[in-house]
């Protein structure tokens, strides 16, 4: 795995190297440092690895020849490109080795499901959520794979964000919504964080204005509401944290005051629903803030989503509708921050 990592970081810096005068700024605010590095937080035990395979196994082996699965929410682009997301995130590359078929596939199908207008997304009822997990994939991809599609597709799509965000700072289920809440503005916004570090510009402005969106939605007391402050949620928690961490508000006071909600409530408080949704923004998000935020996180969700694997290598959706492949993907991007290999991961 460690030759996999090396062509993944010398393939990434190549393509963002290219672009660095235009994209400085946007690069600047987007990867802000954090209080302690991965190193020795993150560990990849037996149980973690077996988990990982068997999860990605799973993916690999019921993925339909077009790049996508065969459930309804395996159709959809965002989703193809999370289950990606999972085989990049364990140091997995396209076209190469016993995953690199289906690392191809995926990429073909989001690149092949775009429209005209940029937008990474074939539903019809929420595009973009679809448009910000897509484009997160693919600009993750980007430095790994050879393909002259993808660069086009990715600026297209980051063209699409910067010009349908709303006055509000955010965006909602469509491309001309006039409102915003905190889960569609946090695909949007880690969306263009990854177009970012493929190189492709991304005016500040357009990040401090969707940190703003996020702060106006913080609770009292820590967490983010949904559209506005109106109560907090283990999801909505995870995504406002992380966006601020990343966005380099990491010590702002609305960051540490979800980051110690969060760690109050022992990892899981008050899961109802979409349980592996908020795990893959709550792992991400504590990873951030680092120290004990992310040990006491890792120490009781890690075993935790461990257990709940069926023993065909999938998750549950837990009922929250979202589909097996989203919650498998959501579940092992969870577990494979230990990995730490993935760029939008970094700190």
């Amino acid at each position: 795995m460690s030759q996999h990592v090396s062509i993944l970081l010398t393939r990434h810096a190549s393509r963002v190297t290219r672009h660095a005068p235009a994209i400085a700024l946007a690069i600047l605010l987007l990867a802000a440092p954090s209080s302690s590095s991965g190193g020795e937080e993150c560990k990849v035990t037996p149980e973690i690895e077996r988990a990982v395979t068997m999860g990605l196994d799973y993916l690999a082996r019921t993925q339909k020849p077009d790049g996508s699965w065969p459930d309804h929410y395996g159709q959809v682009s965002g989703v193809v490109g999370m289950a990606m997301l999972a085989f990049l995130a364990h140091g997995e590359m396209p076209d190469e080795g016993k995953y690199g078929l289906v690392i191809r596939r995926c990429v073909d199908y989001m690149v092949k499901t775009q429209q005209a207008n940029g937008l990474l997304s074939n539903e019809s009822g929420s595009p973009m959520y679809s448009h910000g997990f897509a484009l997160l994939a693919l600009g993750e991809v980007y430095g790994m794979i050879d393909d002259p599609r993808v660069g086009p597709a990715i600026k297209k799509a980051t063209g699409l964000l910067v010009s349908s965000q709303n006055r509000l700072g955010g965006w909602r289920y469509s491309v001309n919504s006039p409102d915003a809440d905190t889960t569609v503005s946090g695909a949007q916004m880690m969306g263009l964080r990854a177009a970012a570090n493929a190189g492709i510009e991304v005016p500040v402005s357009t990040i401090q204005r969707g940190v703003g969106f996020y702060k106006s939605c913080f609770c009292p007391g820590g967490g983010f509401g949904y559209t506005g402050a109106d109560g907090p949620s283990p999801a909505r928690s995870g995504i406002g944290l992380l966006i601020l961490s990343l966005s380099g508000a990491y010590r702002s006071p609305e960051a540490k005051a979800t980051a110690d909600l969060m760690l109050a409530g022992g990892g899981a408080y008050g899961y109802q629903g979409y349980f592996h949704y908020a795990c893959y923004y709550g792992s991400q998000a504590m990873f951030q803030a680092g120290g004990k935020y992310w040990r006491h996180w890792n120490g009781t969700m890690t075993p935790m989503l461990v257990s709940m694997q069926a023993r065909d290598g999938s998750w549950s959706d837990q009922g929250s509708s979202g589909g097996v492949v989203a919650a498998t993907a959501f579940a092992l991007l969870s577990l494979e921050i230990n990995y730490n290999l993935l760029p939008i991961y970094q700190r």
